[in-house]
């Protein structure tokens, strides 16, 4: 489980960062035909989260928190949406800045689903526990 939480923060941070940057070119007038990429990416971002959470949820964090941190994402994809029907015209940048801040919001779910699931594991645990051998009876009557 540990790989894939590190398989799912990667990609949340890495989508974070490739949104940022494709949203400024877009906010800047100068990409609109890179919108479908910011909204593949955004699907990547929220994937990762909701990844994440279902970690977390294995993991021993409290619904509620695991509850809050999957409706977030779903903000993210509502709000990204339809935030070009949302409030047009001159004030529409409002939505735009609140678009930015909900999606790092989404970062910072799972960067904090992350912490809590570390202090859910035992102290000194760093990875479950593991089984004990599998000893084949054959083995076992060969000793005798």
């Amino acid at each position: 489980m540990r790989t894939a939480m590190r398989v799912a923060q990667a990609a949340l941070l890495g989508s974070g960062v490739l949104l940022l940057v494709l949203g400024a070119i877009i906010w800047t007038g100068n990409g609109d035909q890179l919108i479908g990429v910011h909204v593949l990416f955004g699907l990547v971002l929220v994937l990762s989260l909701w990844t994440i959470t279902a970690i977390s949820a294995r993991s021993g964090v409290s619904a509620g928190t695991v509850a809050l941190a999957a409706a977030w994402g779903a903000l993210v994809i509502v709000m990204g949406l339809a935030q070009e029907a949302l409030v047009p015209g001159t004030w529409h940048w409002t939505i735009q800045v609140l678009h930015v801040a909900i999606s790092m919001g989404a970062i910072w779910w799972g960067r904090r689903l992350g912490q809590l699931i570390r202090r859910a594991q035992p102290a000194g645990t760093t990875a479950p526990p593991s089984r004990p051998p599998i000893v084949s009876p054959s083995l076992n009557s060969a000793k005798k």
